[in-house]
């Protein structure tokens, strides 16, 4: 008797706790995404207030254009997903932390979701609102480069007389005191200090862009830069002189580059007149280097380290491509720097139409993050 009782008291302890958990709502964990301004981060907000009238939603908001750890705890996440962070963008919603949702979702969408979330069937997928599955449709504003852009960038830096003139100069002192092989040698290791230098540069910009948090200005002011250098190009074709208005070494820092390079006769000397050359170049050259790095300072990853790569490898091409030119005899320092004074302003024209490429590409970026 006693342990029916005991039985029947289990009985009634057991169906009263199922009468318990079924009167408690599921809570769904939502980590939101978002950005200051960002107008669908905004109407996906007001989807999430009316629906937290019918579910128990637990949000975590994290604003990503202004907290520089919100952003990159942002794409960790991505990289969890097996997703590019240059290929997303705000909003960004991770529901359970099994569903990301990248963009803005319709109503009956965010439903159909956080039904299967209550029933403990949450979808471990990508999910956006072209096809509700598997792919990520929203782009970040600033996500703006392709590799056309950037080869296009790198060429631009890459026949800008600066580099052309400090590789005559490097090459003409090198082959009257070395000879033929010495050349080689020195304008191959030239090169790779200046593509060493310059990937340092760039990765010290971006650290310093997202620790001070300035992207977005950063990446305005460089869009404007590119119009005043587009700009300045194009004067150069029709009204040139040396130096003046233009994208060259400034007159007053050419002697200095030329005292540089006469003194490079031996490794540690290129090594040496690479490194202070590097330096010469950054006012004339920076110009389309520095846009590239407003396009990429919002994700610093792997990828990051990718762009810099490519495009510095382009950049310092033709500085291989001239040093070969010499070493097989194809041509001769004479006439590389008399090509250099024959078309340099058809050299300008064309790094003032690309330039100007740049600007439209990334302002219409602009107005549409504004």
């Amino acid at each position: 008797m006693f342990w029916l009782n005991k039985k029947s008291m289990q009985n009634k302890y057991f169906a009263l706790g199922v009468l318990f958990l079924l009167s408690i709502s599921y809570a769904i964990n939502i980590d939101f995404y978002y950005g200051i301004g960002c107008p669908h981060c905004a109407a996906t907000e007001k989807i999430f207030e009316k629906l937290g009238e019918e579910y128990e939603l637990n949000i975590t908001w994290h604003e990503v254009y202004y907290d520089s750890a919100e952003r990159q705890r942002m794409f960790k996440e991505y990289e969890r997903f097996g997703l590019d962070p240059m290929k997303g963008g705000v909003p960004t919603t991770i529901v359970d932390g099994k569903s990301f949702v990248v963009g803005e979702l319709k109503e009956e969408h965010w439903r159909e979701l956080f039904d299967l979330c209550e029933q403990g069937k949450c979808p471990e997928e990508v999910i956006s609102e072209k096809d509700f599955a598997n792919k990520v449709e929203e782009k970040d504003t600033a996500s703006t480069l392709t590799w056309p852009v950037l080869i296009g960038a790198a060429i631009v830096d890459s026949i800008n007389p600066c580099t052309i003139a400090i590789m005559v100069l490097l090459l003409s002192t090198i082959m009257y005191t070395k000879g033929r092989k010495e050349t080689l040698s020195a304008g191959i290791l030239f090169a790779g200090v200046i593509f060493i230098m310059y990937i340092l540069y760039g990765l010290g910009i971006i650290k310093a862009i997202t620790t001070l948090e300035i992207t977005h200005i950063f990446y305005a002011v460089v869009t404007l830069g590119a119009l005043a250098l587009a700009i300045m190009e194009l004067n150069a074709y029709f009204n040139y002189k040396p130096g003046f208005f233009a994208v060259e070494m400034p007159m007053f820092l050419r002697p200095y580059a030329r005292k540089v390079t006469e003194n490079a006769t031996s490794p540690f000397g290129v090594v040496a007149a690479a490194m202070f050359c590097s330096l010469f170049l950054i006012p004339c050259s920076s110009g389309p280097y520095l846009m590239v790095l407003g396009m990429i300072a919002k994700a610093v990853t792997l990828k990051t380290l990718t762009y810099l790569v490519v495009y510095n490898l382009f950049f310092i091409a033709p500085m291989v491509i001239i040093t070969l030119l010499i070493y097989f005899g194809r041509t001769t320092v004479e006439k590389i720097g008399e090509a250099k004074e024959k078309y340099i302003k058809h050299l300008h024209l064309i790094s003032g139409i690309i330039l100007l490429g740049l600007f439209l590409i990334m302002m219409n970026e602009l107005i549409k993050y504004i």
